[in-house]
């Protein structure tokens, strides 16, 4: 991936000196704050911050691996698995194996999974929606600009 600073705006070097210490110190705290907070924006519906990424990845790309999915959610293929096979026993997915490669398993959204998925992005945007009500322009704004820089950091390892 390309660097997205201008020369205006040069990369910091790699040293702890460039990383201001504020910054590094609240980013992680807002970040966990923030995951711990749309837990419950998904418990109502029966979904769990683990399963989320999985359901929005399955109906947006229908049929993916398990190894691609694993690998999309940065998680380790056994890691995958397991949340795989809790949302087979609670009838959001099937595992198919795969007609050109029998060492793939395939996986799709049940129609109850697919219900769930649709109604877990809705709560997720709801509850953004409500929470970014509460901001003034220039906050929204603020947040808007911060997205792009947001991705980036965590793309980088990638």
């Amino acid at each position: 991936m390309q660097s997205k600073t201008s020369p205006e705006d040069p990369a910091p070097s790699p040293t702890s000196d460039s990383v201001p210490s504020e910054l590094g110190q609240r980013l992680p705290l807002i970040m966990s704050r923030l995951g711990r907070s749309l837990r419950h924006a998904y418990s109502p519906i029966g979904v769990n911050l683990g399963q989320f990424p999985v359901l929005t990845s399955l109906l947006d790309r229908p049929g993916a691996t398990v190894s691609e999915l694993a690998t999309k959610e940065r998680v380790k293929l056994p890691s995958m698995t397991a949340v795989i096979t809790q949302m087979e026993s609670d009838g959001l997915v099937i595992k198919a194996g795969d007609a050109e490669d029998r060492r793939c398993v395939r996986v799709a959204l049940t129609e109850h999974g697919r219900e769930l998925a649709l109604a877990a992005r809705a709560a997720r945007v709801a509850w953004f929606a409500a929470r970014l009500n509460h901001l003034s322009r220039s906050e929204v704004a603020a947040i808007s600009r911060a997205l792009g820089a947001l991705e980036h950091l965590v793309e980088i390892d990638s």
